[in-house]
């Protein structure tokens, strides 16, 4: 993030030392200096009051090739510097060769190839550089393609080294030059990449008509890679309607509807592996009547909005703060929850018509629109994607005002089932400035939901928020996706991007029309919490893709408590569609008396994938409660104390009594895979059988 005035007030006169500017200058003349191999450039410009001075231009900047003497040039992100000095009369030493030392300077922070041509120069006035961090561009008045982009403002300045060898080019830290302190890093736990479920793809020749999914998540991917890092998950990263979306299920036999959304029912009894308790299930299957030719996703207001508080400069496979709750900075090279971001952004938007429209938003303390509204016909994407990729990352983070940024952009564009109005928040989940209760969170997404503007929340991280990510994710129109893998994402944006921007239904409501049954749980809805004895609510269904003509995702499975053993289920579904119009079914179903009965595979798998996913969330619940509770008050008050939202690491533990559970549920699990005949659930198998291997390490369980 760099400190930009505006182009066309900045002058010569005003370019401060270590500060970067946007300035407008004519090109005059331009000459090679060859510094031990490597070429800088020495530009002379004049400023817009004719003022001639000197910038010199990095060898790891841009290659200049579309300089022309006499045109008016834009320079972004221009670092100022004052000349560089002699040696001061320090009686340090380099520790390397024991040269003698002089105070850095801003030129030395980018090379020292610059260094060396300043010093071959003989600038004895301040000058400009144009490093990897600034662009140069001849303005034309015939220019086709808009690059919109406005850098993030802020106090920040360039840093240059304690001191520099003037015999051997080093950097020296002032530190350096005392006597060194003990290094008590913790270091991080290796990189363990795993591979997901790969979805069918949107275009398979094999779908009939569209399936249907709940919003909210769309993976538990944050959970897998907690696991194969070490780290007990947090219980949210394992809903049922992100296992749900691992998955296809059949959903029951198709009925003549005039709507799109066609609803079908089925019932199972089944005992409880664990328990030995019976029972009862209502599975509702969610099918269209749409054709997957028919399909077309509506165009697109898009804005963009990327977290670049301080958190997002931390390492993507490891937690911020350890389970100490120490800050833990990003090793050396190490990917960064940014660099996944700005890279997923970049993919994000080759999934854009030229009709369409992009903004981006960053934001950390505050907000900052770095890119206008504006049709992507007529942008210069690839400038666009090459300031993404640029961006860098500090401060606290402000998720109430970059929300409303975006919304600002959007609320007052054209509305309707043709355009698609959604903000895409890349981001770790964790605000902590602004309004940071879940309520007012709640309520400030919902607000723009009624607006009809939806969310799409991109998970960032290991430590990604997965609570509040889950309890945004259920408002209207909102789903949620946690990124273990930019190239995964990238992949699955070219396969379900329409599908992840249109949702088609909105406010199922399942009544449940008399007093034989209530409901006891629901899984598959990130509502699900909100249900009552009598009423399941779902706020959206997105399109899914189909397999052998099975939808993705395409169940929710309601638990329900027999109040009387002559009952009757009788139901009343409603639900309004992206075209406005509301529907209304009235439907009895039969639940049978016999237990182990199913009405068909894809509720018996459902059944099985929810008693997994409840069993792993009472486990990681367990824990993580019980690491927040192992030592006593810790009443000291910090002045940068971690926010409600920021997590901590827990390391993996599986305590004995899980370890024999998760066993049985292991061979529970083998024999309903064998049944269903769906060899993937071998994946939850697989890591059931990594926990119960966690069980030696009893020893070293979170004491009670």
């Amino acid at each position: 993030m760099t400190d930009h005035t505006d182009t066309m007030d900045t002058m010569y006169a005003d370019i401060a030392d270590g500060q970067r500017h946007d300035i407008a200058v004519e090109f005059i003349t331009r000459r090679a200096i060859d510094c031990d191999g490597k070429q800088v450039h020495r530009l002379l410009v004049a400023d817009q009051s004719g003022r001639q001075f000197t910038v010199l231009v990095t060898p790891d900047s841009e290659t200049l090739l579309d300089l022309k003497t006499g045109a008016t040039h834009h320079i972004s992100g221009l670092l100022g510097a004052a000349p560089v000095s002699a040696a001061s009369g320090s009686r340090d030493e380099c520790p390397d060769c024991g040269g003698a030392l002089r105070q850095g300077q801003t030129v030395d922070a980018v090379g020292s190839a610059a260094t060396r041509a300043a010093s071959q120069l003989s600038l004895e006035e301040s000058f400009g550089i144009i490093d990897a961090e600034a662009t140069i561009r001849r303005v034309r008045d015939d220019r086709s393609l808009v690059d919109d982009w406005t850098s993030m403002d802020n106090d920040e300045t360039i840093s240059p080294p304690d001191y520099i060898c003037e015999s051997c080019g080093r950097h020296v830290d002032a530190y350096e030059l005392r006597e060194p302190a003990e290094d008590d890093r913790i270091l991080e736990n290796q990189v363990m990449e795993s591979v997901s479920q790969a979805p069918a793809s949107a275009n398979s020749a094999s779908q009939e008509t569209v399936g249907l999914a709940a919003g909210g998540a769309k993976d538990v991917a944050n959970f897998r890679e907690n696991l194969a890092n070490g780290y007990t998950p947090q219980p949210e990263a394992i809903s049922d309607e992100g296992l749900f979306y691992d998955y296809h299920f059949e959903t029951g036999t198709r009925t003549e509807s005039d709507a799109l959304f066609a609803p079908r029912y089925a019932t199972a009894v089944t005992d409880h592996p664990l328990s030995g308790e019976t029972e009862r299930y209502l599975s509702v299957g969610l099918d269209s009547t749409l054709s997957v030719d028919e399909f077309e996703r509506p165009r697109l207001d898009l804005v963009a909005v990327l977290d670049v508080s301080g958190s997002m400069d931390s390492s993507f496979d490891a937690y911020y703060y350890d389970e100490h709750g120490h800050k833990r900075e990003a090793e050396d090279g190490a990917a960064t929850k940014l660099d996944a971001a700005t890279q997923s952004l970049c993919a994000l938007t080759e999934q854009l018509h030229d009709e369409d429209r992009l903004g981006v938003v960053l934001y950390n303390h505050r907000a900052h629109v770095a890119k206008s509204l504006r049709d992507v016909g007529t942008t210069d994407m690839p400038a666009i994607r090459r300031h993404i990729r640029e961006v860098a990352a500090g401060g606290s983070t402000n998720l109430e005002d970059g929300f409303e940024a975006a919304v600002d952009m959007l609320v007052d564009g054209a509305s309707g089932p043709n355009v698609e109005r959604r903000v895409v928040f890349m981001t770790d989940m964790m605000p902590n400035t602004g309004a940071t209760g879940e309520s007012e969170l709640t309520q400030l997404f919902a607000e723009a939901a009624v607006e009809g503007v939806h969310t799409t929340f991109i998970g960032m991280g290991l430590d990604a928020n997965a609570e509040l990510a889950d309890t945004l994710s259920g408002i209207r129109g909102a789903n949620h996706y946690f990124i273990h893998s930019a190239t995964e994402f990238e992949r699955r944006l070219g396969e379900e991007f329409d599908y992840m921007v249109t949702p088609l239904v909105y406010d199922l409501n399942l009544d449940l029309d008399a007093d034989g049954y209530e409901i006891e749980a629901v899984h598959g809805s990130p509502s699900a919490d909100a249900a009552t004895d009598r009423l399941m609510h779902v706020g959206t269904l997105f399109p899914s893709t189909k397999q052998d003509g099975e939808a993705r995702g395409g169940v929710i499975l309601v638990r329900l408590k027999q109040m009387r053993s002559d009952a009757d289920l009788d139901l009343v579904a409603s639900w309004t569609e992206r075209d406005g119009g509301e529907y209304t079914e009235r439907v009895t179903v039969d639940v049978p008396n016999e237990s182990d009965t199913y009405a068909h595979n894809g509720v018996r798998k459902a059944v099985a994938l929810a008693r997994y996913a409840r069993e792993l969330r009472t486990w990681a619940a367990d824990l993580h409660d019980r690491a927040d509770n192992t030592t006593g008050v810790d009443d000291w008050f910090l002045t940068d104390h971690r926010g409600e939202h920021e997590r901590t690491s827990v390391p993996l533990v599986v305590p004995e009594r899980y370890a024999e559970r998760f066993d049985q549920l292991r061979r529970y699990l083998v024999d309903e895979m064998d049944t269903v005949g769906d060899g993937t659930m071998e994946q939850e198998v697989e890591l059931l059988d990594q926990l119960c291997q966690q069980a030696p390490a009893t020893s070293n369980e979170v004491s009670d």
